[in-house]
C-alpha cells in the first residue's frame, strides 16, 4: 500500500506526526502493552529530551515522514535515548527501532530506502508503515517469551536438582 494509501485508511484528513504516535501506541497496547508509555523524558548533560514511545525493551522514534533526512535525524536520536535513558535489566540498552511512512516522492523513497537498510544491518530497525502495515514484529512478544523459557529452565533445573 503506498503511503498516501495508508493516510486514507488510518490517519485523520488533516493528520500530524502526533496522530501516528498515538497509532503505533494503541498497536502496541493491542499486544498487552498496557503501560506502554506514549512520550517518556531522558535527561541528557544539556538537556532534556523526549522519547516518543518506550517500552521495556524498545525505543520507538515516530517521524511522520522517512526522508533520508528524517532517518538519520531518528536514529540519532534514538541513540541519544538509548545511551542516557534506563536500560533492560540495568546493563542491556534497548533496542531501537524508528517508523514512519516513506515518502511519497520516487527519488525520496529510493534514498530512504538505501539508508535504511544501511541502519537496519547496524541493528537499528526502520519500518516504512505504509509497507508492512500496523502487522510490524514487536521485539517485545519474542523477549517475554525468551524470559519465560528461561525461567522455566530454571525452575526445572531446581526441581531436578533437589
Amino acid at each position: 500500500m503506498n503511503s498516501l494509501e495508508f493516510c486514507d485508511r488510518y490517519l485523520p484528513d488533516y493528520w500530524a506526526e502526533r496522530d501516528l504516535q498515538l497509532l503505533i501506541q494503541k498497536r502496541l497496547q493491542r499486544w498487552w502493552f498496557l503501560a506502554a508509555p506514549d512520550e517518556v523524558t531522558v535527561k541528557t548533560p544539556s538537556t532534556a529530551r523526549r522519547i516518543d514511545i518506550s517500552t521495556w525493551l524498545t525505543v520507538y522514534e515516530v517521524k511522520k515522514w522517512l526522508t533520508r533526512d528524517n532517518i538519520f535525524h531518528a536514529v540519532a536520536q534514538t541513540e541519544l535515548y538509548t545511551f542516557y535513558g534506563p536500560r533492560f535489566l540495568w546493563l542491556f540498552r534497548k533496542r531501537r527501532v524508528v517508523v514512519g511512512l516513506a515518502p511519497t516522492d520516487l527519488s525520496e523513497y529510493e534514498q530512504a530506502s538505501r539508508v535504511a537498510r544501511d541502519f537496519r544491518r547496524m541493528g537499528v530497525e526502520v519500518i516504512f508503515l505504509n509497507e508492512v502495515g500496523l502487522g510490524f514484529e514487536v521485539p517485545e512478544i519474542g523477549g517475554a517469551l525468551l524470559i519465560a523459557g528461561i525461567i522455566i529452565l530454571v525452575g526445572a533445573l531446581a526441581l531436578a536438582l533437589s
